[in-house]
């Protein structure tokens, strides 16, 4: 089977992806506009061949010709991001079209910008004509198929895997220093993430904690913001603030923390959670999106009202005072990883997508509306 990948090839998803498929003897093609490196995959710049001689087309026909070949090379083609490829319902019909949306790109973030009418209208056809659609939770799933008017069971859930290797728990774990609490957050500083309720959270919880600090991970629009409220507040000594890592970074962080928060106010999955999961680590998030498939409440944490700095403290405050039951959730979560989330597992599962969305498309038959 011949996999061709469209998206951008600096995300983690996309690399867990790749390196899955070659575990199952495939070579998948990354078609993307940030070429860089992966492991048992080829890249390929997205670029369209300029105008010449032997090629006289105006811009949108050479886009299509380039795109068309895509199609008849590969036995499948699957876009990831709905991005505006340029893959018209016209092109779609004429090869395999596999169209993995992720979050964004149908659920509107908070304080950014939405997208134009011709670009949800070729997202729309995007799914409507695809031989698969898949997208990563089962809650998301009801979204998207809400979203472009399919039948829930139109639109396949293949989730996003977690590198159970590199996020484990560590043999000798150092999360409890006597008496002292350490609190993870690593979304990053956008809207959508709620850094600013957990900033208003962070006073509540040192009141009754006063040994908690809390590293905070990433960039973003808000950070500058936040350190200025977290300074109002009176709480920046309990704070460290640090910058973006990848995932090995992540993972060594995990390892010192006691749990993570995630009080998001909208999310498509929650990887995430899954990785602090894998570590033994419990979750206190946001009760929203994808985020309730991906946080077991009561087992590998707990899940509170978005936008709430009380309910978030709270949530916070009940797993740091309880030691019995932080290690209960540790077990637990690194159980529901392991069953479920496995990036060899979830490899498996797309190579049974492609074989599904070749049968369909080889039929004759697309995703289709209601």
């Amino acid at each position: 089977m011949k996999v061709c990948i469209v998206g951008d090839a600096r995300s983690p998803h996309i690399r867990h992806l790749c390196a899955g498929l070659a575990g199952e003897g495939l070579t998948p093609h990354v078609v993307t506009h940030h070429p860089v490196d992966l492991v048992g995959a080829t890249v390929e710049k997205y670029e369209i061949p300029p105008a010449s001689l032997t090629n006289p087309r105006r811009w949108s026909s050479r886009r299509a010709h380039y795109l068309r070949g895509l199609l008849r090379s590969f036995d499948v083609v699957n876009v990831h991001f709905l991005h505006d490829w340029g893959f018209t319902p016209e092109l779609i019909d004429e090869g395999c079209v596999v169209a993995t949306a992720w979050g964004s790109d149908i659920v509107q973030p908070p304080g950014e910008l939405p997208p134009s009418a011709e670009l949800v209208e070729a997202r729309l056809a995007m799914l409507r004509r695809a031989s698969a659609v898949t997208t990563c939770g089962p809650t998301f799933a009801r979204m998207v198929a809400d979203f472009a008017g399919l039948d829930a069971d139109r639109v396949s859930v293949v989730p996003f895997g977690v590198d159970t290797e590199r996020f484990r728990p560590p043999e000798r774990s150092e999360r409890r220093t006597q008496g002292t609490h350490r609190v993870g957050f690593f979304k990053g500083f956008r809207p959508v993430y709620g850094p600013e309720t957990l900033m208003r959270a962070v006073p509540i919880v040192l009141e009754s904690l006063p040994n908690t600090h809390l590293d905070l991970v990433g960039d973003g629009d808000q950070r500058e913001a936040c350190q200025s409220l977290a300074s109002a507040l009176g709480v920046r000594s309990f704070l460290t603030w640090i910058p973006r890592q990848p995932s090995a970074g992540i993972a060594e962080l995990l390892a010192g923390w006691d749990l993570t928060v995630i009080p998001s106010v909208a999310e498509a999955f929650g990887v995430a959670a899954l990785e602090s999961s894998a570590m033994g680590v419990p979750v206190v998030a946001s009760n929203v999106g994808g985020l309730v498939d991906t946080v077991v409440d009561g087992k590998t944490g707990v899940l509170v009202p978005p936008s709430d700095p009380q309910a978030l403290a709270d949530g916070i405050i009940s797993l740091l005072s309880d030691d019995a039951l932080r290690c209960r959730m540790a077990l637990a979560g690194r159980a529901f990883v392991e069953h479920r989330f496995r990036l060899d597992a979830v490899a498996r599962e797309w190579v049974e997508l492609y074989d599904f969305a070749i049968e369909t498309a080889s039929s004759g038959r697309m995703v289709g509306a209601r």
